[in-house]
């Protein structure tokens, strides 16, 4: 069973998936930027509660003073080796974007129902996960993304709009239903925008998840042209001769 995180995985880089699939522990120091990144994560989950109390940047302003005293407990691994000026750098980094995430917030968006993480998995696709959360928009249902980095400055990355179409299938195999949209919602800036799943991303999704099955039977791939090395934990053993098969990749 292919999970849709190793697709994403994949697409960053084939050969850090082929590492993280070998076993090999991909390291991930608590930076001040990495610990915003979760913050806004957890965030981004109550940016519609926010909304419905009325005052949306006092309500947010709330949630991150609570956050900063539980996010331990939430990621308590990740978080083991921070220290307590990192985490504080991280919250005080993260409060200085309240103030724009609270204008830009889609009382529309945000007040739709949805279920948070829902457990996908769909032995007919050979697929697995959880979008963040899925959205009922009268008989729709849409699957949506929470992405901390960077948002382009029109749509969305075509990483996400693949990540967004492995779960518009998975949910459309589990519901029997058709879904033709979904969303990808920019947690630093409050703002979201919608995905229309097309034919062929569903085609390149099913591409991807074969080529990962690939890796887990023992081929590496080749390290692309764009790899993400600078940001990569894996770098020390990376420089090593790829397989005559993943010329195929």
């Amino acid at each position: 069973m292919i999970r849709v995180s190793d697709i994403t995985a994949y697409l960053k880089c084939p050969r850090m998936y082929y590492f993280m699939n070998s076993g090999q522990e991909l390291i991930k120091e608590p930076t001040v930027e990495y610990i915003q990144r979760l913050l806004l994560k957890e965030m981004a989950l109550i940016y519609g509660t926010a909304l419905n109390e009325g005052n949306a940047l006092c309500a947010l302003n709330d949630e991150l003073d609570r956050l900063s005293d539980e996010l331990r407990i939430i990621y308590r691994q990740e978080l083991a080796e921070a220290s307590d000026d990192v985490l504080n750098n991280a919250v005080s980094g993260v409060r200085t974007l309240l103030e724009g995430i609270s204008s830009n917030l889609s009382s529309e968006h945000y007040s739709r129902m949805c279920e948070l993480e829902p457990a996908l998995r769909s032995e007919k696709c050979g697929l697995a996960g959880s979008p963040d959360k899925l959205i009922t928009i009268g008989d729709e249902l849409a699957p949506a993304i929470i992405k901390t980095g960077a948002m382009p400055e029109n749509g969305v990355w075509k990483s996400d709009r693949l990540q967004l179409t492995a779960y518009a299938i998975l949910v459309e195999e589990i519901y029997n239903t058709v879904v033709t949209r979904g969303f990808v919602e920019y947690a630093r800036w409050g703002k979201v925008r919608e995905v229309t799943i097309k034919r062929h991303e569903r085609r390149k999704v099913l591409q991807v998840r074969d080529r990962v099955r690939k890796i887990e039977e023992g081929f590496m791939p080749e390290k692309p042209v764009d790899a993400p090395c600078e940001h990569c934990g894996f770098t020390g053993i990376c420089d090593v001769k790829s397989t005559l098969a993943s010329r195929f990749f």
